[in-house]
């Protein structure tokens, strides 16, 4: 392997020769802040860091293959696992999805299923399926902010008029999703966080595992996202 660090500029090189601990790396677009973490990937690798115990991870699947692809072209890097937020997710519930009730062939609901999901919820409540999109979007935000009904209900309550009935919905939701045992997008980072929160055997099982996690775009991250990683 080359040593991928001499094409990188001084505080490039700095950020990726750190071996342990936290690294932050703040600066604008194009200005090669992917190239320092596969670097910092490559040097662990050359000093001794098992590719197995290092976690990459970003925000679409397409840049997922693309660093896949970069990092296999300097360094031995078929271990390392990189994937995004969600596919890591998925792996670790079909793993340990078991511990909250879900067998490991649990289905992933697209968008349209889950809301055809709410709209049968809205029609046995006689609500406007108008107000469909409203209800979709008060789910997705809650569990993005690692809310369950009763958390989101107290932190809406005063701010919107249906709080009531829209943490009613969200309850009927997650009913309806767990029965069939099926999980939404936003299920995927929920769920692993509840896992390695409430379960602290499976947190360690992976906090063991994977010593050295890299988040590329880590400004993009959300408060579960945040959850998960730390």
């Amino acid at each position: 392997m080359y040593d991928i660090l001499d094409s990188l500029n001084k505080e490039q090189r700095e950020a990726a020769s750190v071996l342990d601990g936290p690294v932050l790396v703040t600066a604008g677009a194009g200005s090669g802040k992917t190239r320092v973490l596969i670097a910092r990937i490559a040097n662990l690798i050359r000093n001794g860091v098992p590719p197995y115990q290092i976690l990459a991870i970003t925000f679409t699947n397409k840049a997922a293959r693309e660093m896949s692809e970069r990092l296999k072209g300097i360094c031995d890097a078929d271990d390392v696992i990189t994937c995004t937020f969600h596919s890591f997710c998925a792996r670790v519930l079909r793993r340990d999805g078991i511990y909250l009730g879900y067998t490991s062939n649990f289905t992933i609901y697209t968008e349209v299923e889950s809301e055809r999901v709410i709209k049968n919820i809205l029609e046995k409540r006689n609500v406007d399926l108008k107000k469909k999109n409203t209800f979709a979007y008060h789910i997705g935000n809650a569990k993005n902010k690692g809310l369950n009904p009763d958390e989101y209900y107290s932190l809406i309550k005063n701010e919107i008029t249906d709080a009531y009935l829209i943490c009613d919905v969200y309850k009927d939701y997650e009913e309806e999703l767990f029965k069939s045992n099926a999980m939404d997008f936003d299920d995927l980072l929920l769920k692993t966080e509840q896992l390695f929160r409430n379960y602290p055997n499976v947190l360690y099982h992976y906090a063991s595992r994977y010593r050295y996690i890299n988040v590329d775009e880590f400004q993009d991250t959300n408060q579960i996202q945040l959850e998960i990683v730390r």
